[in-house]
């Protein structure tokens, strides 16, 4: 990560500094009132834009208390989520670990009596690189990408196992936020929900491998050998033991749930108007 400088309430990468400059990105207001660019991302108290200054491109991220998120985590004993502060530390933590992950360039948050009330976090774009449930939809349902398709596998357990193991669950581990450049090289995005711990918790490592099982499944193009075969990179093992079965039982009953928990949220993001 390159350095960074303080601008009144918010923190900077201190070369992109002049080019926000350019767009009069220059304080907490002026981020959160952005007007321009495009879209990516609407949900609840939260959007995502993409736009671009010149050759370079950036996404906003904003997230902005909303009541019934805050009555949601009251009634469970919880304050709402420092979620651009949570994703600026995850993503120095993803990076400390060798994975790749997104540049960052801008943060900014109000808090009131410990709890964030709105945020922001400003990424670059990941230049010639895409998400792998895009490329799975083109490439592995055809003959032919047999070899292209085992070296994503092992790619993709090398980097579920490294996270893991440097005690961090991601909550959001599916293949839309995956990113692989022209050079083969994977990235690891959206990490507002990462958590740290010094191991992670049996739950939450079947949590992150369940969604990622359900969202092989949902794109296509894998077959049962191929799950096997990231689950023997994943373990680093040729031979499953019992323990690793229960882990799979585990985790194939976790997908399900997945599943018909999806079914139920897209229907309530179309009646919210999230979704067409």
């Amino acid at each position: 990560m390159s350095g960074f400088v303080e601008k009144g309430d918010i923190l900077v990468a201190t070369d992109v500094w002049p080019v926000l400059q350019k767009r009069g990105l220059i304080s907490f207001d002026a981020f959160m009132d952005f007007a321009g660019g495009s879209r990516i991302v609407h949900k609840r108290g939260r959007s995502v834009f993409r736009f671009e200054i010149g050759e370079r491109a950036f996404y906003l991220k904003r997230n902005r208390l909303h009541r019934v998120e805050l009555w949601k985590k009251l009634t469970r004993g919880k304050l709402p989520p420092r979620s651009a502060l949570q994703e600026w530390e995850s993503i120095k933590a993803v990076a400390g670990a060798g994975i790749s992950t997104v540049t960052p360039v801008a943060f900014g948050e109000r808090t009131f009596l410990g709890a964030e009330t709105a945020s922001f976090t400003v990424t670059e774009e990941l230049y010639g690189a895409r998400p792998l449930d895009e490329i799975v939809r083109e490439r592995f349902q055809q003959a032919g990408s047999f070899y292209e398709k085992r070296s994503v596998i092992a790619k993709v357990a090398e980097l579920a196992r490294k996270l893991h193991n440097a005690g961090m669950n991601h909550q959001d581990f599916y293949l839309n936020h995956f990113f692989l450049d022209d050079e083969g090289e994977f990235y690891l995005i959206d990490l507002q929900r990462v958590q740290q711990n010094s191991c992670v918790p049996r739950r939450y490592r079947i949590k992150d491998l369940a969604q990622l099982n359900y969202s092989a499944w949902y794109y296509g193009g894998f077959t049962s050998s191929d799950r096997m075969r990231f689950l023997f990179r994943y373990l680093g093992r040729k031979k499953l033991t019992t323990e690793d079965k229960l882990l799979v039982r585990q985790i194939i009953a976790k997908t399900e749930r997945i599943a018909r928990h999806d079914v139920k949220l897209m229907a309530r993001r179309r009646k919210r108007g999230e979704l067409p």
